[in-house]
């Protein structure tokens, strides 16, 4: 049963992670939109998350030591069946794969939606905070 689980997951991410993708080459071919009160337009964001500025050799020390942090906790949910945070993990690891494409073919992370005053982001972003946002539920059902 956690097969079918899982396949379902690695297809469902497979969908966003291409989605992302094609969004991001729209705003880099200079599609402007509007949608209600969100904006897609291209930005890029040399930093990390929060726009803290970190590059170079910290950065991707950093980013490795995350990667293989969350893969291994993966595998670990795998084999305890845990799907809430095979879910989550999975989110979070294929957000961060495409925002890591961008800073390698692009020296930037590719950006496009835009909410006025408040903040641009991309589905990796999306999916990253999502990924968190399951998590921190998890944890604090565990704790109550």
């Amino acid at each position: 049963m956690i097969k079918k689980y899982l396949i379902s997951v690695s297809i469902s991410m497979v969908i966003f992670f291409i989605l992302d993708r094609f969004l991001k080459i729209a705003a880099l071919s200079g599609i402007t939109k509007k949608f209600l009160f969100v904006n897609f337009f291209l930005t890029t964001n040399p930093n990390i998350a929060l726009s803290i500025p970190l590059r170079g050799f910290i950065f991707y020390l950093l980013l490795i030591i995350i990667f293989f942090i969350v893969i291994a906790e993966l595998v670990r949910s795998y084999q305890s069946q845990n799907k809430i945070k095979i879910l989550s993990l999975s989110l979070i690891l294929t957000g961060a794969i495409s925002n890591v494409l961008d800073r390698v073919r692009y020296g930037a992370v590719i950006d496009y939606f835009n909410l006025p005053f408040l903040t641009i982001f991309n589905l990796s972003d999306l999916m990253i905070l999502a990924g968190i946002i399951i998590l921190i539920w998890q944890l604090s059902r565990k704790n109550a």
